[in-house]
């Protein structure tokens, strides 16, 4: 081998191993860095005339697992629908409260039922009278308090859902430049890591709200796909479409209309609406479950037990003529099963015996038509009326219950029903949670930065450099000793 020879070789060598530890460096400095996949330096050794003519540095890769990645974002997405379902279970049940708790719904029946068998022993106590009224209204505010949470729970799924929308829409846009960007570099041999860097974030991104899987194309570029087939991304970005209600009441639906679904291209993709392609997972599917479901369900559980309470004093006053509203009443007319879905919001006591509508507490005692006070000490409407509230009688269809309950019991089983549902998603969400674990972890071991084995390697590329330096200082020396002769 001539010297010319050693020190092209020693000059390429030192090349690469400066290349080399760039990358390395860029390793550990990103290690912590979100998103970010290892590099590795990709060297071939040069054979002229079959003699060795020095190395070339050919690029940079990284590592990847693409059935890890798709495996795992479907893991996440899966996580993401069940904490936004467990989540919303929790959120009713701490709303209706635990039997204990002081402002609980079952508190409050219990606390009119008290209200009650106290007025019924000293029915000519004013004190007691507005115990009543007092606890009454405390039941029915409760009862408002809860549709509040179900309609402000329903808006926010629906904002929420319209927020997804426009960030899935934004990312495929950029997805798509980045596309070209990646295509355009790898035309030109440059290194496109960091550009993968970024489009695999926003897919994650996306993943979460939209479960997809990645069709590799030439060129680096990519096509994203839903899980149930549908192209999101086909060489250029293909955008959701989803209009989010100002405000939704209670009988606002998808099936009616009044709520809408989400669709790409004409194509139904909204969750649990029955279209061939509509989503299953994701944050989409979660917020949607939430709105056009779980909601809804709860919804009618409480107006079935505003039902239940409302029915329960209809028709056993003497004073009042048949079809008059009760103690209870809906907005202040008798209750019509056709008007049941948002009860709960509207359920209020009759004004005849609110001193703040203009009425008397007083008939409370001596019926709701009285026109004047009767026997002071007479307790034998107020004896109808606990004994109405504590009459077993099945609970109406909506609230979901069988048997014959009482009203506070009945209260009871929709709590406790609630509370089951809110155990049974939380026991999902653990195990989709354990899954989504481990295959992060299993991803990380392929993908995420061992500083320890890059120290390593960069140990090697020193020697590697110095062994390089030592031929091209021995080339210097023999070229000095020739000039020297």
């Amino acid at each position: 081998m001539s010297i010319s020879s050693a020190l092209a070789n020693a000059n390429s060598g030192l090349a690469v191993a400066s290349r080399r530890a760039g990358i390395v460096s860029d390793n550990v400095a990103n290690a912590l860095t979100p998103g970010f996949s290892k590099r590795t330096a990709q060297v071939s050794s040069n054979v002229l005339a079959g003699a060795g003519a020095g190395v070339s540095f050919d690029g940079v890769t990284r590592a990847v697992d693409h059935a890890l990645t798709s495996n795992r974002r479907l893991a996440d997405s899966t996580l993401i629908r069940e904490q936004t379902v467990a989540g919303t279970y929790a959120s009713f049940n701490s709303a209706l409260g635990e039997p204990g708790d002081a402002f609980s719904l079952f508190t409050q029946y219990q606390n009119f039922e008290s209200s009650l068998r106290s007025l019924s022993q000293t029915p000519e106590s004013r004190p007691l009278q507005a115990q009543v009224l007092d606890s009454a209204n405390a039941l029915t505010s409760t009862f408002h308090q809860l549709a509040n949470d179900v309609v402000s729970t329903r808006q926010n799924a629906d904002a929420e859902i319209a927020s997804r929308v426009g960030f899935v829409n934004g990312a495929l846009k950029e997805i798509e430049k980045l596309n070209l960007a990646i295509s355009t570099a790898s035309t030109g041999r440059q290194d496109v890591t960091g550009l993968e860097d970024q489009r695999k974030i926003l897919i994650d991104q996306i993943s979460e709200i939209i479960p997809v899987k990645e069709v590799r194309q030439a060129s680096g570029k990519i096509d994203l796909i839903t899980n149930e087939g549908t192209f999101l991304l086909s060489g250029s970005a293909r955008q959701l479409v989803f209009t989010p209600t100002n405000n939704i009441g209670p009988g606002m639906t998808l099936a009616n209309g009044t709520l809408s679904g989400l669709t790409l291209d004409g194509a139904d993709l909204t969750p649990n609406g029955g279209g061939a392609f509509e989503v299953t997972q994701g944050a989409l599917a979660g917020l949607f479950t939430v709105r056009d479901e779980i909601a809804p369900e709860f919804q009618m559980q409480i107006d079935a037990l505003a039902r239940d309470v409302i029915e329960r004093f209809e028709g056993i006053d003497p004073t009042l003529s048949p079809g008059d509203p009760g103690l209870f009443t809906d907005a202040g007319a008798a209750f019509n099963p056709a008007l049941e879905t948002g009860l709960s919001a509207r359920i209020s006591i009759n004004a005849a015996v609110d001193p703040d509508q203009g009425g008397a507490a007083w008939r409370l005692r001596d019926g709701i038509g009285a026109t004047v006070p009767g026997a002071s000490g007479s307790a034998t409407i107020i004896l109808t009326l606990l004994d109405s509230l504590t009459a077993l009688r099945a609970p109406p269809p909506g609230t979901g219950l069988s048997g014959s309950l009482s009203a506070v019991g009945a209260a009871a089983e929709v709590t406790s029903s609630v509370g089951r549902s809110r155990i049974s998603a939380e026991s999902q969400l653990a195990s989709t949670a354990a899954r989504s674990r481990l295959l992060t972890e299993a991803e990380q071991t392929v993908t995420a930065v061992d500083t320890d084995f890059e120290l390593q390697q960069l140990l090697l590329i020193e020697q590697a450099y110095s062994a390089n330096a030592r031929v091209i200082q021995a080339a210097d020396d023999m070229m000095r000793r020739l000039m020297e002769l």
